[in-house]
C-alpha cells in the first residue's frame, strides 16, 4: 500500500520545495523522506489520504497551498523525528497550531512544505506552586481562558478570537486587556521548543535566553514550541464594558472626533482598553473597550470629559461584567470553548495592518484622508460583495504596559513605541480573480490613505503581498538585525522557512 501511494505521489514529490539556499532536491526521491518519517513512527497524512484535504485547508481560503505531507504528532518524539528528517532531506517545516495565520504561513506560504499539525498538544494546566499556566503548542485562546478560570480564577492577556492558536503569543498577541497587563508574548516565562536540529530545548532567561528572546516575537522562524509557560494574573471581575456609536458624521467631523479621542488616549491610564471601529458604512464609527478593575462611577469620571467634546452618540452601552463575560462579549460568541481537535472554521479575506508611533501622533490631515476614503470607497466595496471593517486599537498612551522600551531586551517583538494599531480587513463573499483583485486594491487604498513614512505593521495580521524585505522592516523594525544573528545560530539552514520568515545573518 505504501509503495502504491508513493508511486501515485511521485509527480508531486519530485517538485523542488523552494528556491532558497538548501541542498538541491532535484536528484533525490522524496519517498526517502517519507520513509524516514515512517521509521520514526510519525503519524503521516499523505495527499492520497481521505483526511488530507480537510487538514490542508487554510483558514483564509484566498491562500490554498498543497503540503508535501502533514504530520499529526502525539508525542515530542514525533515532532523531533519530523524535524530531523526534514533537515536530513532538505524539506521545509512549519508548525500549525490554531491555523489562523492570515497569510497561511502554517501551511508554508507555498506548496511542498511539511506541516506539523499540533492539535493534539492542547493541554492547559495551572501549576499552583509556580503560578504558571502550562499550555500546549496546539491550544486555542478560548479554551485557555476558560480552563484557567475554571481551574484557578487566573487570566492571561490575549486576543479576542477564541479559536486563535499559539502563533498568537509567539508573534505578539494583543488583547483588549493588553494596555493593563501587556501583550501575550510578555507573559511567556519560558518555553519548551524543538529547534532545527530536532532537539527539545528548554528556553528561559537563564538558559538559552537568546532563543527565548527570539521565540518571543518571531517564534515560527525558530522552532516548534511544544509547551508554553505563561505567568498569570488574578482574573478581574470588576470590568466596565462600554460602547458608543456615532453616525451621520461628515468627514471633517469624524476626523475631528478621532483627534479628540487621540488626545484623550495619549494620557489614558493603563487599565483602559480602547478601540475605534468602522464597518462598511462610511464615516460612522464605534468607540468601545473595557476598563479593568474599576467601578462604573470611576469610568464615568474618566470618560465624561472626552464625551463632552464628541458628537452626540447615536447609541451607547455601559455595564459591568466579569473576566469571562467580557471575553465573550468581545468574541461576539456565546461561549469561549471551541473544539480542541478537528477545528474547521474557514473564511475568505484580505487584510493589512498599520502601526503608528507614539512619537508621531496621527494628524488631522491624515484622518481626513482616512475618513474620506471610508466615505467615498467604503459603501461601494460593501455593496459589491466586499464587506469590510477597520479596527484601530490603542496600544500606547499613558502608562501602557505594552510600550515599555525595556521589553525590547526581553522579547524580539519590535513595536514598543506604538500608539495605534490599525487592522484593515475585507471579506470576499465570492472568490474570483476579479473579487480578489478588488479586495486587495480596496484594502491597499485604505492603508495608503493614512500611512506615513516610518509607520510599521503588525506581524499577526500578516499581509502576504509584502515582499520579504518589506515584511522584515515593517514587522520587526529595529529588532530585525539581532533576529538575523539568532537565526544564523539556531537555524542556519532555514529548516523553518516561509515567505516572510527571518533570514540568517550573512
Amino acid at each position: 500500500m505504501l509503495r502504491a501511494t508513493l508511486v501515485a505521489l511521485l509527480p508531486l514529490l519530485l517538485q523542488p520545495v523552494s528556491a532558497v539556499p538548501l541542498e538541491n532536491l532535484h536528484t533525490r526521491q522524496q519517498s526517502t523522506f517519507v520513509d524516514c518519517l515512517s521509521k520514526g513512527n510519525v503519524p503521516i497524512v499523505l495527499a492520497s489520504d481521505t483526511s488530507f484535504n480537510q487538514l490542508s485547508q487554510p483558514y483564509n481560503q484566498r491562500l490554498k497551498y498543497t503540503p508535501l505531507t502533514i504530520t499529526l504528532p502525539t508525542t515530542i518524539d514525533h515532532i523531533s523525528a519530523t524535524v530531523k528528517c526534514a533537515g536530513q532531506y532538505g524539506v521545509r517545516v512549519n508548525a500549525r497550531g490554531g491555523g489562523h495565520s492570515y497569510s497561511a504561513q502554517a501551511l508554508g506560504g507555498e506548496n511542498g512544505h511539511v506541516v506539523v499539525d499540533m492539535q493534539n498538544f492542547h493541554d492547559v494546566v495551572y501549576n499552583q506552586s509556580t503560578g504558571y499556566a502550562e499550555v500546549g503548542g496546539g491550544a486555542r485562546l478560548g479554551n485557555i481562558a476558560q480552563k484557567l478560570y475554571d481551574q484557578a480564577k487566573r487570566a492571561i492577556p490575549h486576543g479576542t478570537c477564541p479559536a486563535v492558536g499559539m502563533g498568537h503569543p509567539s508573534l505578539g498577541g494583543f488583547g483588549i486587556s493588553s494596555r493593563n497587563w501587556g501583550l501575550m508574548v510578555d507573559s511567556i516565562a519560558k518555553v519548551e521548543v524543538i529547534t532545527a536540529d530536532g532537539a527539545l530545548r528548554l528556553a528561559k532567561p537563564s538558559w538559552n535566553g537568546d532563543l527565548l528572546w527570539a521565540v518571543k516575537g518571531a517564534g515560527p522562524s525558530f522552532g516548534i514550541v511544544t509547551k508554553f509557560y505563561f505567568s498569570t494574573v488574578p482574573a478581574t471581575e470588576t470590568i466596565v464594558n462600554y460602547s458608543y456609536s456615532f453616525s451621520g458624521l461628515s468627514v471633517d467631523n469624524a476626523a475631528d472626533a478621532f483627534l479628540k479621542i487621540q488626545t484623550f488616549a495619549q494620557t489614558a491610564p493603563k487599565e483602559l482598553g480602547l478601540g475605534v471601529s468602522l464597518w462598511g458604512s462610511g464615516t460612522s464609527f464605534e468607540l468601545s473597550g473595557a476598563y479593568y478593575g474599576k467601578t462604573q462611577a470611576e469610568f464615568n469620571t474618566l470618560f465624561q470629559p472626552l464625551l463632552s467634546q464628541l458628537p452626540q452618540p447615536s447609541s451607547s452601552t455601559v455595564n459591568m461584567k466579569g473576566w469571562i463575560d467580557t471575553l465573550i462579549r468581545f468574541a461576539g460568541a456565546s461561549t469561549l470553548s471551541v473544539p480542541e481537535t478537528g477545528y474547521s472554521e474557514r473564511t475568505t479575506f484580505f487584510a493589512k495592518s498599520l502601526v503608528t508611533s507614539q512619537s508621531s501622533p496621527l494628524t488631522l490631515e491624515s484622518m481626513k484622508s482616512f475618513f474620506n476614503y471610508a466615505a467615498t470607497k467604503g459603501p461601494d466595496a460593501a455593496n459589491q460583495g466586499l464587506p469590510w471593517f477597520v479596527i484601530i486599537n490603542l496600544y500606547g498612551g499613558g502608562d501602557s504596559a505594552i510600550t515599555n522600551s525595556a521589553l525590547l531586551d526581553q522579547s524580539s517583538y519590535g513595536h514598543r513605541d506604538t500608539l495605534w494599531n490599525f487592522q484593515l480587513y475585507a471579506t470576499i463573499n465570492s472568490l474570483t480573480p476579479t473579487s480578489n483583485s478588488s479586495a486587495v486594491d480596496f484594502v491597499n487604498g485604505f492603508d495608503q490613505s493614512v500611512r506615513r513614512t516610518g509607520d510599521g505593521a503588525y506581524v499577526n495580521y500578516a499581509d502576504p503581498t509584502l515582499s520579504r524585505d518589506e515584511s522584515h522592516t515593517l514587522y520587526y523594525g529595529g529588532q530585525y538585525t539581532k533576529l538575523t544573528e539568532m537565526k544564523k545560530k539556531w537555524d542556519p539552514k532555514q529548516v523553518f522557512w516561509y515567505p516572510q520568515s527571518i533570514d540568517p545573518a550573512a
